[in-house]
């Protein structure tokens, strides 16, 4: 940034400046005040107050995009060429093509118990965040709809691919043998179709994990969910006084990268758990 914005560091040498930057933020985690706000609080201190609320939004999004993409995705496959499967697929591939603040707000429109259309209690309210570690019943309440909003887009994914890679597996030889044995359509997609897919769904969140995380932004400024990412809009100046708060950004992203690198190497150690053929060229290798 200092290379970027010089105006925001009038005085200062520059390759000084970094180093003093960098020794802050790596050794003594201070990124210095965010003076967005009055007062200009410590970024360290929003990062305190927020985090734990990024990373259960995270954590639940992940886990509404997976199991329920897989499982709709299994479902399909049972139900191949139902009415109720294609308009399944349908629904996936709606949620794949919206944003998530459309579809977020559009949801507070229509079920906000303060203005929307119809009213639905408990579930549909912003300003409403809770610690599950607090209350599990106010963390709930708070936290379904948007972790479903960040995930519906990982979901709808994970869904279409499920559906792909069972169909293809349907025609191998140990699929066709487990048919032959008398087991049911559905058992057989279960237990011996669909896990092919579960390697490659790995794969694909590794590679989504970024495009997760940029979500949480959006998700969190439309349900004011108070994590660290909900302070990105008004860093960006879209707020008044519009001053845009450099070094917050610069935690944002730092924080954003931090999500993304983790994510990525679990969901890099789930695809060698998975896949067989990764661990075997593992020991082959060591």
């Amino acid at each position: 940034m200092r290379a970027l914005r010089p105006e925001e560091y009038p005085g200062q040498p520059f390759w000084g400046g970094l180093r003093t930057d960098l020794d802050h933020a790596f050794l003594h985690f201070d990124f210095g005040e965010a003076c967005m706000f009055n007062g200009c609080p410590k970024v360290h201190a929003l990062w305190v107050r927020g985090c734990a609320a990024d990373l259960w939004l995270l954590g639940g999004g992940l886990v509404a995009g997976l199991l329920g993409g897989i499982g709709a995705g299994v479902w399909c496959v049972t139900h191949w060429g139902s009415p109720r499967a294609r308009v399944l697929e349908s629904a996936a591939m709606l949620a794949f093509c919206t944003p998530v603040y459309v579809v977020g707000l559009g949801l507070l429109l229509l079920f906000s118990p303060a203005f929307g259309v119809w009213h639905l209690p408990y579930f549909f309210d912003p300003h409403s965040y809770v610690s599950p570690l607090e209350s599990p019943w106010g963390g709930l309440r708070s936290l379904l709809v948007p972790s479903l909003v960040v995930g519906a887009p990982l979901g709808a994914m994970c869904l279409r691919l499920t559906i792909a890679l069972t169909r293809d597996e349907m025609a191998e030889n140990h699929v066709q043998t487990a048919i032959a044995k008398g087991l049911t359509h559905r058992r057989v997609v279960r237990r011996h179709a669909a896990p092919a897919a579960y390697a490659s769904i790995a794969s694909l969140m590794s590679v989504t994990i970024p495009a997760v995380v940029t979500n949480l932004v959006l998700v969190e400024w439309v349900f004011s969910i108070p994590g660290f990412f909900r302070h990105a809009k008004r860093a960006l100046a879209q707020a008044t006084p519009p001053t845009i708060d450099v070094p917050t950004l610069q935690a944002l992203a730092l924080w954003a990268a931090v999500l993304i690198v983790v994510m990525s190497a679990i969901a890099d150690i789930a695809l060698v758990k998975l896949d067989p053929r990764l661990r075997d060229d593992g020991r082959v290798l060591g």
